[in-house]
């Protein structure tokens, strides 16, 4: 007689739970320490939790690369002498409160908002009481174009504004607006 395989029964082996599904699956766990940086970077940027907890991803990377050309622009331009004299030449005893902002009392009094627009028409700065004149808060609107807030009938003329060396002599046209500043240019 011939042997026979007889047929084992297969019996189900019951896995014990993983205990750390982080390391199981890669992609869940990329995403998370992502999202986790994300929070971190938006946490550090300077606007209010309400308007923080809005933001996509898109908008904290944005918000932050803004925020960090807007800091280097300024540690750039502005030498260290002015601080040292801002510094020396405190004025806090002529404002009492310490909440007092010289910027947003200037604003106040304006009635209005301010921006600062590069040459190219990318929305460098936009004060915090744009929201009340545009309808637009500060971060929705910051490294965006400003032709997207002009009228359609307006944006021609403010291009035309941007341009600024066109009303140079063309061996000046390559200068920076720095360089046309400073005291010692001569038309």
């Amino acid at each position: 007689m011939y042997a026979t395989k007889r047929r084992r029964r297969t019996v189900k082996s019951v896995k014990p739970p993983v205990k750390d599904p982080p390391k199981s699956n890669p992609s869940k766990r990329h995403r998370e320490r992502l999202n986790a940086e994300l929070d971190h970077l938006a946490s550090l940027l300077p606007f209010e939790q309400s308007v923080i907890s809005k933001l996509d991803k898109l908008s904290i990377l944005r918000l932050a690369v803004s925020y960090l050309r807007i800091k280097s622009y300024f540690q750039a331009v502005l030498p260290d002498r002015y601080s040292i004299e801002s510094h020396l030449l405190n004025r806090s005893h002529l404002f009492p409160e310490p909440g007092f902002s010289e910027g947003d009392s200037i604003l106040q009094a304006l009635y209005g908002f301010l921006f600062v627009v590069t040459c190219e028409g990318e929305v460098f700065f936009a004060s915090r009481t744009v929201e009340q004149y545009l309808g637009f808060h500060q971060s929705d609107i910051i490294h965006q174009s400003v032709m997207e807030l002009i009228h359609s009938e307006d944006r021609e003329e403010f291009k035309r504004q941007l341009l600024w060396n066109s009303s140079l002599p063309p061996d000046k046209t390559n200068l920076t607006l720095h360089e046309i500043m400073l005291p010692d240019f001569r038309n």
